[in-house]
C-alpha cells in the first residue's frame, strides 16, 4: 500500500525549472523569506525572478502561496493556473491550487483539481482524504465515505481517515479495518499525535456499539495524549480584565458618537458542540445570508488591542484610547473582506453575513463597538452534555481546557460568568437559543432565529439540514441525520465516570459518592489495549 505524500504549501518544494545560478540565488532567498513570514520581501524576490523568468514555476507557486496567506485569493488562482499550464504534472502546484478553490468554497472546482492530480498518481492516500473532505462539506455522505474508506486502506496510520469513517458511520467499520488499526498501534514509532487522534475515533467507534466504558477509556487516553497547556488562574485573570475594561461607562462613552451602522453581522457564539452549527446552518439555508464560518477577523483586532506589561499580560488598556474613526476603520474593513468573499461566492451582497468563531464571546464588547446593530445569538446545551462533548472532540489547541473534565467545567463557569456580564452591559441584545428547545422544537426556534436576524421567513430555512448552500463547517457530518434527539442526555451513558464534573458545575443529584466511583485507569488501559478487543466480537 502506497501513501504518497506532498507538501500542501510549501513555497520552497523542489519545483522549480531554472538552471540560471543567480536565479537560483533569488528563489532560494525568497524561500527563506516566506519560510519566516516575510512576504513582502517573499513577494518582492518572486517578482524579481519573473521579470527574468515569466515561466518559472517556483516564483508563480511562491506567489499563489502569499496571495493566499493574505487573503487574495482570486490572484492566488491567477498564480497558481499559470503554474499549472507551464507544468500540468507538478503535483505540489496542482494541491495548492485545489487548497485554493477550497478555501474559496470553490468545492466543485477543488475536487476537478485533485481528480486531475489523481490520473498522475492514483494511489495517493492524500488526494483522495481531500476529495472524502469535499464531499462531506456538500453533505455527499455516501461519496465522503467510500473515499476515506479508499484513504484509510492506502494509509490507516492517518487519522483523518478512520476519523471519517468513525464519525460518518461507526458501525459500518469491518473486522479487516480494525485490524489495521491494530496494526498501527502496536507501532512504536507511530507519532503522538497520529495515536492521539486514532483513540479519539475509536471513542467514536466504541460509542456507536453503546460500548461506553471502553468509549471513555478510549477517549480519556486520547485527551492524556495532548500537551496540556490551559492556565485556569490565567484564564480567570483575562476574563477579569475584559470585564473590568468593557464596563457601561466606556459603552456611554461611544454611545453618541457616529459608529458602523450596519446589521449585516451576525455572530453565532457558545461552547462547542451547543448547536451553533446548527443555527449557522438553519441561517445559510436562506438566499440572502452568506455564512463566513469560523472567521478569525474579529480575534485578530482584539489581540491587536491587547496591551502586554510586566504586572499584567492580559490588560486591555488600549480600548479605552481607541476612537471612532478607528473603530469604524476595522468595521469597514470586516465588512468589506466578507462581503468580498460573498460575492465571489454568492455573486450579490448578501442581508446578512454570519460568523460562528465561537471564542468570540470573549470578544463582544468589541464587537459591539465595532456593530452597535449587530445581532449575536449565544447558543446554550445542558452543561453536562456540552462539557462532555467538548471532552470526546479532538479540538483545536484553542480549548486546550477541554483535556480535563474538570477543567472544562470550570471554563464552562467562565464562560457563564462573562456572558452574564455581557448580558448587563451590551447595548446589543443578546438572543439566546437552547440546543435542547431547538431539537424539541425546531420550527418555532427555526422561525426564531431568521426574526432575530431581520430576515422575511422562506420555507427551505426548516429544511436546514438538507440545503445544498456550501457552508463552512468544522464537523459537517453533525448535519447528516439532520435533526435527532438522541444528542439530548447523553452524559447519562457516563454517569458513573462523571462525578467529578457533575461536583465542579455544582450538581448536586450526583449518583455515586468519591468513594464508590468504579472508574478505567486510562494508564492501564493504554499499556494493554488491542484495538478490536471489544468490537471484534460484535463484527465477526
Amino acid at each position: 500500500m502506497r501513501n504518497r505524500k506532498f507538501k500542501r504549501e510549501s513555497s520552497s518544494n523542489k519545483c522549480g525549472n531554472s538552471k540560471n545560478e543567480s536565479i537560483l540565488n533569488l528563489i532560494t532567498d525568497a524561500h527563506d523569506n516566506y519560510d519566516r513570514n516575510h512576504l513582502e520581501q517573499a513577494n518582492f524576490l518572486y517578482q524579481q525572478v519573473l521579470r527574468s523568468e515569466p515561466d518559472n514555476i517556483q516564483a508563480l507557486n511562491g506567489l499563489g502561496l502569499i496571495a493566499m496567506q493574505i487573503g487574495m485569493l482570486t490572484l492566488a488562482v491567477e498564480f497558481l493556473t499559470s503554474a499549472c499550464e507551464i507544468e500540468p504534472r507538478n503535483m505540489t502546484v496542482n494541491n495548492n491550487l485545489a487548497l485554493v478553490y477550497t478555501r474559496m468554497s470553490r468545492y466543485d472546482d477543488a475536487i476537478v483539481q485533485y481528480f486531475d492530480m489523481l490520473e498522475l498518481d492514483q494511489n495517493n492516500s492524500v488526494i483522495y482524504g481531500e476529495l472524502a473532505r469535499l464531499n462531506l462539506r456538500q453533505s455527499q455522505f455516501d461519496l465522503a465515505l467510500k473515499y476515506y474508506r479508499h484513504a484509510f486502506y492506502l494509509a490507516p496510520e492517518d487519522p483523518r481517515n478512520l476519523h471519517g469513517i468513525a464519525q460518518l458511520d461507526a458501525k459500518s467499520i469491518t473486522k479487516d479495518e480494525l485490524d489495521l488499526v491494530e496494526t498501527v498501534l502496536d507501532r512504536n514509532n507511530l507519532p503522538l499525535v497520529n495515536r492521539c487522534s486514532l483513540y479519539f475515533s475509536l471513542g467514536d467507534i466504541y460509542d456507536g456499539y453503546a460500548l461506553y466504558d471502553e468509549a471513555f477509556a478510549n477517549y480519556s487516553v486520547a485527551n492524556m495524549c495532548k500537551a496540556k497547556r490551559f492556565n485556569l488562574a490565567e484564564y480567570t485573570k483575562h476574563v477579569s480584565s475584559i470585564i473590568d475594561t468593557f464596563s457601561l461607562d466606556l459603552f456611554d462613552k461611544f454611545s453618541s458618537t457616529e459608529l458602523n451602522p450596519s446589521s449585516q453581522p451576525v455572530f453565532i457564539v457558545g461552547l462547542p458542540h451547543s448547536g451553533e452549527a446548527l443555527v449557522e446552518q438553519i441561517l445559510a439555508s436562506h438566499t440572502d445570508v452568506y455564512t463566513a464560518g469560523s472567521s478569525v477577523l474579529i480575534d485578530d483586532f482584539a489581540n491587536k488591542l491587547l496591551v502586554s506589561n510586566e504586572n499584567d499580560k492580559h490588560t486591555m488598556l488600549s480600548i479605552n484610547y481607541i476612537t471612532t474613526d478607528s473603530l469604524n476603520d476595522l468595521a469597514q474593513f470586516y465588512l468589506s473582506n466578507l462581503n468580498n468573499l460573498a460575492m465571489k461566492n454568492d455573486h450579490k451582497i448578501p442581508q446578512v453575513i454570519t460568523n460562528k468563531m465561537q471564542l468570540n464571546f470573549t470578544n463582544l464588547g468589541l464587537i459591539a463597538l465595532l456593530f452597535p446593530n449587530a445581532r449575536i445569538i449565544d447558543c446554550r446545551r445542558n452543561p453536562i452534555d456540552v462539557c462532555l462533548s467538548c471532552f470526546f472532540q479532538n479540538l483545536s489547541d484553542e480549548h486546550d481546557y477541554s483535556l480535563d473534565l474538570k477543567e472544562t467545567a470550570l471554563y464552562y463557569q467562565q464562560y457563564e460568568r462573562l456572558m452574564a456580564h455581557w448580558q448587563k452591559v451590551l447595548p446589543v441584545n443578546i438572543h439566546t437559543i437552547n440546543y435542547e428547545t431547538l431539537i424539541n422544537d425546531t420550527e418555532t426556534i427555526c422561525r426564531e432565529v431568521i426574526a432575530y436576524a431581520g430576515l422575511e421567513w422562506q420555507e427551505q430555512c426548516l429544511d436546514f439540514y438538507n440545503t445544498k448552500r456550501h457552508v463552512n463547517m468544522e464537523n459537517p457530518v453533525q448535519l447528516k441525520y439532520g435533526v435527532y434527539k438522541s444528542s439530548i442526555n447523553n452524559w447519562q451513558h457516563y454517569e458513573k465516570h462523571l462525578h467529578l464534573l457533575k461536583k465542579t458545575l455544582s450538581m448536586t443529584d450526583c449518583a455515586v459518592q468519591d468513594d464508590d466511583l468504579t472508574a478505567i485507569s486510562p494508564h492501564d488501559f493504554k499499556k494493554d489495549y488491542k484495538a478490536s478487543k471489544y468490537i471484534r466480537q460484535i463484527v465477526e
